[in-house]
């Protein structure tokens, strides 16, 4: 187990390492972040002292070095700084100060990160609940319409994006009928849960979707599994058949797809928070982008790529304790 995780977490630092890296050459060769942060009318002079103390007008490498923390400091508004002796990068703790909210860029995702944490958990908990009664229902009714009607729709909410269905869903549900807010993020915190349900369940529908054809797969196929005969022929109730002993095996695809839907559930995020105006991470990361916002959008993109690992080692330890048969560390 030991061994395992060890082997894990060099690779997860690996392929940190490599988004990180391309990512800050992208950004970085995109345009003039000076010129997004200060307007089209700045002087040419005040281009140049933005450059000057953010450090852009050092080399990339040097850049780059110091933001990991590696080399010497190079932004010269950062306290750690000291005439170019300091160390402000990753290693120190540090993600750089935000262009635009001229604050300091962990105090900013703290800030959006529990919306889109919410969102994310409520998202879940519809994909899991949908997800797996919609899975068992088709599976129990095999072949009926039932189990017609609902791969039509698994199949219609796998194939539709998210910004076809939420605009939809926005005008009809929310906009025709009244049943949800016009978007928004409301006052108190189950004002917020009532304003995240319509995009919580928009953001669910695809992996509900998913959740749902792969765990009638596995059920089905688990039902006609010996040891499951032997339960019946045991005279054991159906409903204790189905879920003491098939459906415990079904869900390990399930299990597995749910650790790694973490990083998918916050990345989905970027384009439901867009169209419900839900001020989470994902609008933070819209708005960086469009006002190159360097500081903050790699903080984004190394919290997205830590969350993938998280998702990917958590499925992996969930799966190996829902099946004894596997064990961690034969997974490699």
């Amino acid at each position: 187990m030991t061994r395992y995780l060890m082997k894990r977490l060099l690779w997860a630092l690996f392929v940190l390492s490599t988004v990180v890296s391309t990512v800050f050459l992208l950004v970085h060769v995109a345009g003039d972040p000076a010129a997004v942060a200060l307007g089209p009318r700045a002087s040419a002079e005040a281009r140049r002292d933005f450059r000057r103390i953010k450090g852009l007008d050092q080399p990339t490498l040097a850049q780059f070095g110091s933001y990991l923390g590696v080399s010497a400091c190079v932004r010269r508004d950062s306290p750690d700084y000291r005439d170019g002796r300091g160390r402000c990068g990753l290693l120190q703790g540090s993600l750089g100060t935000s262009y635009t909210h001229r604050e300091d860029v962990a105090a900013v995702i703290a800030h959006r990160m529990p919306r889109t944490l919410l969102l994310g958990v409520m998202a879940m908990l519809f994909e899991l609940l949908f997800g797996i009664t919609a899975g068992i229902v088709a599976a129990l009714r095999r072949n009926t319409w039932a189990d017609t009607g609902i791969m039509v729709l698994t199949f219609a909410g796998i194939s539709v994006p998210t910004f076809v269905t939420g605009p939809i869903a926005l005008f009809v549900l929310a906009f025709l009928l009244g049943w949800f807010p016009m978007g928004g993020y409301g006052v108190g915190f189950w004002d917020h849960v009532r304003h995240g349900l319509l995009p919580a369940m928009i953001l669910a529908v695809g992996g509900a979707a998913t959740y749902a054809r792969i765990l009638r797969g596995e059920l089905v196929e688990t039902l006609r599994m010996d040891y499951v005969r032997t339960a019946r022929a045991k005279g054991l109730a159906p409903r204790v058949v189905v879920v003491r002993h098939a459906l415990r095996n079904a869900l390990i695809p399930i299990v597995t797809l749910l650790g790694l839907s973490l990083p998918g559930l916050v990345g989905g995020a970027i384009i439901t928070e867009k169209i419900f105006n839900w001020p989470g991470l994902g609008m933070l990361t819209i708005e960086a982008i469009n006002k190159l916002d360097v500081p903050i959008i790699m903080a984004t993109v190394l919290m997205f790529g830590v969350l993938v690992q998280l998702g990917n080692l958590l499925a992996d330890v969930a799966v190996a304790a829902l099946d004894p048969r596997i064990r961690i560390g034969e997974r490699g």
